[in-house]
């Protein structure tokens, strides 16, 4: 299997896409809900959860920060306008039966949604890294190391690898019709 080199944004979303689509979850690349344009959004048929994640490529604090802040603004875009969102993920994700989506929506009435950035290794490792992690224990991480591989997880001070520490926060939010 020939793995791929990251070097831009759109490979390290790609890696990420690839991470997701397998197994009981599909995904698709760049969704549209209002200003906002999500680099990747998943759905995990088991755990009837969406998942929202923003990839940046770049290591420093700064832009590290921003992307923390991005998957916020994306987190209070989708709750104000949670069924726009599931009827802009619906034209992009691969065609789900009927059921899937009664399934995914909790009988039309909700869904679940998760919050990711995608960061490179680089970035993960950073010494300001963890203060961010701190700020924003909702949002979950995607490490995506130099060859396009993804983990759902941080390293430890001694190396081992640590899931609890990149999980993400489950939000519900409720389905209101815009028409009514």
């Amino acid at each position: 299997m020939k793995t791929m080199q990251v070097k831009t944004e759109n490979d390290m979303a790609d890696a990420v896409l690839k991470h997701f689509n397998r197994g009981k979850c599909v995904a698709c690349r760049e969704v549209k809900l209002g200003r906002n344009r999500f680099d990747v959004v998943a759905y995990d048929k088991n755990q009837q959860l969406f998942s929202v994640i923003e990839c940046k490529l770049h290591s420093k604090p700064t832009t590290v920060g921003r992307t923390f802040g991005q998957a916020m603004t994306y987190l209070t875009n989708i709750e104000n306008h949670a069924f726009e969102f599931l009827d802009a993920a619906s034209r992009k994700l691969q065609p789900l039966r009927f059921r899937r989506w009664w399934e995914a929506t909790h009988g039309w009435t909700e869904i679940n949604v998760a919050f990711y950035v995608a960061l490179t290794d680089k970035a993960c490792r950073q010494p300001e890294f963890n203060n961010l992690r701190r700020m924003f224990p909702s949002v979950g991480i995607i490490r995506v190391k130099p060859n396009g591989r993804c983990r759902h997880a941080l390293r430890r001070p001694d190396g081992t690898a640590d899931s609890k520490a990149a999980r993400a926060r489950r939000y519900k939010f409720t389905l209101r019709d815009p028409a009514n």
